[in-house]
């Protein structure tokens, strides 16, 4: 047997080797059968173009929009508003349609939301610039009949104007304005026929939902003869104030108070100076607090930072006031008060405030020590030290006026 030949064999030998293995390793591999959603997503999508909308030009398609709203927050230095959530909408495509009985009773099935058609809903008032991804890629529901549904995950930014000058017992109302950035309302019907739906999952520490409302807007623009239809949730927050209260409004209280005990102090007694320097410390702390804490807004600036910005102005007063009063007091005179300050001495105004002759308030032993011993006994020293309590206690009257009056108007 020549060489020629035994290699004719050997590749003859090869060739059935191979295709002997080829046909034990296709009999082994298991067959794989197209399922009826296979076959049902094939024959719908084959020609779909998702970018059309799935009807008749001169047909309406309605879209029905709810909102689950499962946690709000509100970042007041920015003036934003978020809410995060779940937004479900539905509506028919006609291209979708099918009869269960040709498909083995299949009447519904779930796709990748990008291979059908939806409604391009943004949030006009979005406060992320031109990023209007506001729903997760979660997938869409398909019925026999044409229905549907899409229930994506949700986040919406939109601006809110704050008014903060109830703080810390402020309400807020911000609101979310949905609407098809492309169609107009003869060819995308909005609605909303359920209201929105409060189920938080993880409450906000600063704010609670009090009311939320919704509106259907028809819209004309100056541009266009067809409307435009949106749908706005208004959403009413309510600040959480009890830490608040603890941190501000108790000391407000404490300061107001202190303030008020300085002119109860002796006349000559130095340390209603020291009392006013603390008071002034402490509300220049609370005010830069508040700086910190606060955006700077025109117009509405919060009432109790009035209420402490007014304070310290009172404080200043009261120095002032303080330091004339110390030098009524303490200073040697040699000539009485005038006849005007006696007959106020004695007359309505100082049985009112307590420092008539006969009030029972002249001073004790370590007042005649404190304010220059024995020229207290001299009767013009002793008229004198009564025209400084009577400015005192007149200065704590009017104070005591001004900070009641206050408190009501807040209350308010």
């Amino acid at each position: 047997m020549g060489k020629g030949h035994c290699l004719t064999l050997a590749v003859v030998f090869c060739l059935v080797q191979v295709c002997y293995t080829d046909d034990t390793s296709d009999s082994s591999r298991p067959v794989v059968t197209q399922t009826w959603v296979d076959k049902l997503k094939k024959d719908l999508l084959a020609n779909y173009d998702r970018n059309l909308r799935p009807t008749q030009h001169f047909n309406v398609t309605s879209v029905d929009l709810k909102m689950t709203i499962r946690h709000v927050d509100i970042d007041e230095e920015t003036s934003i508003f978020s809410v995060y959530g779940w937004v479900k909408m539905d509506w028919t495509d006609d291209k979708l349609k099918w009869n269960p009985a040709q498909y083995g009773n299949l009447d519904v099935i779930r796709t990748n939301p990008d291979s059908v058609w939806r409604p391009d809903l943004v949030l006009y008032n979005n406060a992320r610039g031109s990023d209007n991804l506001h729903y997760g890629k979660t997938n869409v529901l398909i019925y026999h009949n044409g229905k549907v549904l899409w229930v994506p995950p949700t986040d919406y930014h939109s601006f809110c104007e704050l008014n903060l000058r109830l703080w810390p017992f402020d309400y807020q109302t911000c609101f979310l304005k949905i609407g098809s950035w492309t169609y107009d309302g003869f060819k995308l019907n909005l609605t909303a026929s359920e209201n929105p739906e409060i189920d938080i999952s993880v409450p906000n520490n600063e704010w609670s939902i009090r009311k939320v409302t919704t509106d259907r807007n028809i819209v004309y623009y100056k541009c266009c003869t067809e409307p435009y239809i949106d749908i706005q949730y208004n959403i009413t927050l309510q600040r959480h104030t009890s830490t608040h209260k603890a941190i501000v409004i108790s000391p407000a209280f404490v300061i107001m108070l202190l303030s008020l005990s300085v002119f109860w102090l002796p006349p000559h007694c130095g340390e209603k100076i020291v009392l006013n320097a603390v008071i002034i410390l402490i509300v220049t702390i609370f005010l830069i607090y508040f700086a910190q804490q606060l955006p700077a807004m025109s117009g509405n600036t919060p009432l109790i930072v009035n209420f402490f910005s007014t304070t310290l102005y009172l404080v200043a007063i009261s120095t002032i006031t303080s330091v004339i009063v110390l030098r009524l007091a303490r200073t040697r005179h040699f000539q009485p008060p005038s006849r005007v300050l006696k007959s106020q001495l004695d007359g309505c105004l100082g049985s009112v405030l307590g420092v008539s002759s006969g009030s029972g308030t002249l001073p004790s032993d370590e007042d005649k020590e404190a304010s220059g011993g024995e020229n207290i006994g001299d009767p013009k020293q002793r008229d004198w030290l009564r025209v400084a309590t009577l400015i005192d206690r007149l200065i704590f009257v009017i104070y005591l006026i001004i900070y009641i009056i206050s408190i009501i108007y807040y209350s308010l």
